[in-house]
């Protein structure tokens, strides 16, 4: 078996073949964040971009058990209903971000709504309409252009000194 010492006088020794060959794993990650950040942003981003505001109010809080897989305790959410007026009707929903106690009912907040259908529609925070995707989606691109240049970098010929 081979030492610390030896594996890292190989990976030295053979740094400009490793360089070669570091924008496939950026360009793979970039792909996966990319798609993990469409994936969970989808809806918010198109509400962000087509989406009306209304004013609403929170009318109750549904608790909900949170539990991560990888831990054996779970935590209690209190997720809000908000309830706006559209046009003829009244729309109720579940948003998305909840906290660790309820709140206060008849809370008055605004509300972004897909006009096509209120039922689609989320508390408007200014940041938080952002979070977790859109920060999972830029580092996706970073890793992609990164890769790319990369992969030019990689094709063109060694600089002579």
């Amino acid at each position: 078996m081979a030492s610390a010492e030896e594996i890292l006088a190989r990976l030295t020794s053979n740094r400009e073949k490793i360089l070669r060959y570091v924008w496939i794993p950026q360009v793979l990650t970039g792909l996966f964040l990319l798609g993990l950040g469409y994936f969970m942003g989808r809806a918010h981003f198109h509400l962000i971009r087509e989406g009306l505001r209304a004013p609403g109010r929170i009318v109750g809080y549904k608790q909900e058990s949170l539990r991560r897989s990888s831990e054996s305790f779970s935590t209690t959410g209190y997720m809000p209903i908000v309830e706006f007026h559209t046009g003829d009707r009244f729309v109720q929903f579940e948003d998305w971000l909840g906290a660790g106690i309820a709140g206060a009912k008849n809370a008055p907040v605004i509300v972004l709504y897909d006009p096509v259908n209120p039922a689609v529609a989320m508390i408007d925070r200014p940041v938080w309409n952002w979070i977790p995707w859109g920060p999972t989606f830029a580092v996706g691109l970073l890793l992609v252009l990164s890769g790319i240049n990369g992969f030019f970098r990689s094709t063109r010929p060694a600089e002579s000194s």
